[in-house]
């Protein structure tokens, strides 16, 4: 067994520190480490440079004005060169440049991993978050090699994580995160900004939720901060969008598995709350 760790971030001198050092602590360690240094202007650079142990990558991409393009590009290139160091890697720990793992975090998910062969993402989940059944927690998950080839490399995209474990969905991987198995998050995953909000409806409508679904997720997040006012943006924002029959970027067989996907995910949550 083959493990390799990946890590992009831009101006991240705060906390990059303490996630390398999270990282560093697994136990077995990884084969090896990329951090993807995505054109830092603060002491980002000058931190990494601090670690032997960690391969960094320069990027000087262009700024794209979509939010999450940039990190995928770069989180693309990351996944080359771990490949190019490692060739024969089994499974890639995917750790955000604000989280924070416990020395035994792989360890605990590589068990999951070996019990079940169709497992192909997963994840801990953060102290101050819940992840839903059938997600993996975006700040530190781990792919399994099969199930990373068949979705191929991140769409460079708003929501591209989301998007990657759709087609991992899609093409028959399970999807699965542990809360039994905890990480630092250190900075939260709600979104305080009304804009931030507004782009997760619009982004919905080009990952192919049905609208009717923003709407039941919005109800769910209705207290998060900006309270009300965040999740009618969202739902609103992913109406208009619709209305307005912009094109969708991907195929139509896709757009069909994700419809299909909203009204499954939208029956188990309601047998969960039913449950309890």
């Amino acid at each position: 067994m083959k493990y390799v760790a990946l890590t992009s971030g831009r101006n991240e001198e705060k906390f990059i520190r303490r996630t390398v050092e999270g990282v560093l602590s697994q136990r077995p360690a990884p084969e090896a480490y990329v951090v993807v240094d995505d054109g830092s202007v603060d002491e980002t650079a000058k931190i990494l440079s601090e670690y032997p142990e960690v391969t960094v990558l320069s990027l000087d991409n262009p700024r794209h004005p979509t939010r999450g393009v940039n990190l995928a590009w770069a989180l693309n290139a990351g996944g080359r060169k771990v490949t190019e160091l490692v060739p024969d890697w089994d499974y890639l720990l995917k750790v955000d440049a604000d989280s924070v793992l416990p020395s035994d975090y792989f360890s605990r998910l590589l068990s999951r991993l070996s019990e079940n062969p169709r497992l192909g993402v997963t994840s801990g989940t953060p102290h101050d978050e819940k992840v839903w059944r059938g997600r993996a927690s975006d700040g530190a998950k781990i792919y399994r090699r099969a199930c990373w080839e068949s979705i191929g490399h991140f769409v460079p995209c708003n929501a591209f994580d989301t998007l990657a474990l759709l087609q991992a969905k899609r093409h028959g991987w399970i999807i699965e995160s542990f809360p039994e198995i905890k990480y630092t998050q250190l900075r939260t995953w709600r979104r305080g900004s009304l804009n931030r909000w507004i782009l997760s409806g619009r982004s919905r409508y080009y990952i192919g939720f049905p609208v009717w679904h923003t709407f039941l997720i919005g109800l769910v997040y209705l207290m998060d901060k900006p309270w009300i006012l965040g999740s009618t943006s969202m739902f609103l924002a992913h109406l208009v969008t619709a209305l307005g029959r912009l094109e969708k970027p991907f195929p139509s067989e896709y757009y069909e598995f994700a419809r299909k996907y909203a009204v499954w995910e939208t029956l188990e949550r309601l047998h969960e709350k039913r449950l309890t």
